[in-house]
């Protein structure tokens, strides 16, 4: 098990795409205010983010149907979960959050002006994406001739996102601050947790994904946040 409590934002960049992505912008004429606003909110939400992560790699084994993480009670019963980690020995259970002021300041900000805290939504949510990226990539160069899948959370397509309390309670992550409301809901609320599966390079029967892409995704079709063909072209 690995902690990774110190994250230097510093070296954490986001797109405006990736933020226009999740605010459903669908290549609308945007003017120069709301660029400001965006930069703005931008700036804001990274001043206050408190970056952190945990992780744990795993055998698994193939039951069935089902998949078995090994050294724990999960077994994961999907189908999307079975073709991400075909051919795959081990995998990744993973867990980040990007702290809980950035709620506070959202739900602040809703009594304020609420375009405003849904530009700062979309932005912390970007952010949460982007770092974990930022720890994938961490564990690709701690991973000698291993690689990794593109990462898969419950309430994914088929993989129940009742998964995703066993895998906050395997990762204890209560150590970096996330929990379950009585809804189910992560606390903080910009939190992910994930399954990745860890392949080696010569095994020819994975699916490499090298550079994420929404057009392999097989929820692409109902997706309202999915990648348009049209790039906006913003941050060129």
């Amino acid at each position: 098990m690995s902690i990774i409590n110190s994250i230097k934002k510093e070296e954490i960049s986001i797109e405006k795409d990736e933020v226009l992505r999740y605010l459903q912008y669908k290549n609308q004429e945007i003017d120069s205010s709301f660029l400001k606003r965006l930069d703005e909110s931008i700036e804001k939400v990274k001043s206050i983010i408190t970056p952190k992560a945990i992780y744990g790699i795993y055998p698994i084994k193939y039951i069935d149907n089902k998949i078995k993480i090994e050294g724990t009670n999960l077994i994961i019963e999907s189908n999307d979960i079975k073709k991400l980690l075909k051919d795959c020995k081990s995998c990744i259970l993973m867990a980040v959050t990007i702290g809980c002021r950035v709620d506070k300041e959202i739900r602040k900000e809703e009594y304020v002006d609420l375009s405003n805290s849904l530009i700062m939504d979309a932005v912390a949510t970007t952010f949460v994406e982007k770092i974990c990226d930022y720890i994938e990539e961490l564990i690709k160069k701690e991973s000698i001739n291993k690689n990794l899948t593109m990462r898969y959370s419950p309430g994914y397509g088929d993989l129940s996102i009742d998964y995703g309390k066993e895998i906050l309670n395997i990762l204890e992550s209560q150590r970096i601050g996330i929990t379950l409301n009585n809804k189910g809901i992560m606390i903080p609320r910009k939190s992910v947790n994930a399954v990745i599966g860890v392949y080696s390079y010569e095994n020819k029967n994975i699916l490499k994904n090298p550079k994420k892409s929404c057009y392999i995704c097989n929820n692409y079709n109902n997706c309202r946040y999915k990648k348009d063909i049209k790039n906006t072209d913003f941050d060129k």
